[in-house]
């Protein structure tokens, strides 16, 4: 995560967190009845995700709003411990701004990990603030990662980069999803 006392840093999770919650408050206005039972209801429930083709790849089989956003959290912590254990192995190997902000990204998809976790621990807490908290920690952890390994011209920086455009798509149709969970 941000390493303390760093303003820049502190001011990227703040924006993110005001950005989810707007986001989120911004579709409480819609119908309620968001509980899958077909494809169709399933491409409804994706249809206001920013990624709806990786919404609908995810959550197959999901029978409510509530599993398509574990399977989704599922898909992301997944793709973060893949990320993590790649971070570290092209860690390994490296040396000086390479290594830093290879290592740099390895804690942070540890940190995603870790909140990732929690969040499905919040889901069956019902736990909807601090869920929506964790999530948006977990996209913080990626643009932290990215800030990183931004300008690096080095192989490593772009196999990371990939990987985190990818998982900032899957954060961010995890927030969608999560707004759609009525308790």
């Amino acid at each position: 995560m941000a390493s303390k006392g760093n303003p820049i840093l502190s001011q990227v999770l703040v924006l993110l967190l005001a950005t989810a919650f707007l986001v989120v408050g911004g579709k409480c206005s819609r119908e309620n009845d968001k509980s899958p039972t077909s494809s169709n209801a399933l491409s409804k429930l994706c249809a206001d995700v920013d990624f709806p083709q990786l919404c609908e790849e995810i959550i197959k089989g999901a029978s409510d709003a509530k599993n398509a956003t574990q399977m989704a959290i599922q898909a992301l912590s997944l793709r973060a411990t893949h990320a993590k254990a790649l971070a570290l192995k092209l860690g390994s190997t490296a040396s000086g701004y390479l290594k830093s902000s290879i290592d740099t990204c390895a804690d942070v998809y540890d940190d995603a990990v870790d909140s990732l976790q929690t969040s499905l621990d919040n889901i069956q807490r019902r736990d909807k603030g601090a869920l929506f908290s964790n999530l948006s920690a977990v996209v913080n952890d990626i643009v932290t990662c990215d800030a990183t390994i931004k300008g690096g011209d080095e192989d490593p920086h772009a196999v990371l980069a990939k990987s985190n455009k990818v998982m900032k798509k899957l954060g961010s149709n995890c927030l969608a999803l999560a707004d759609e969970i009525h308790f």
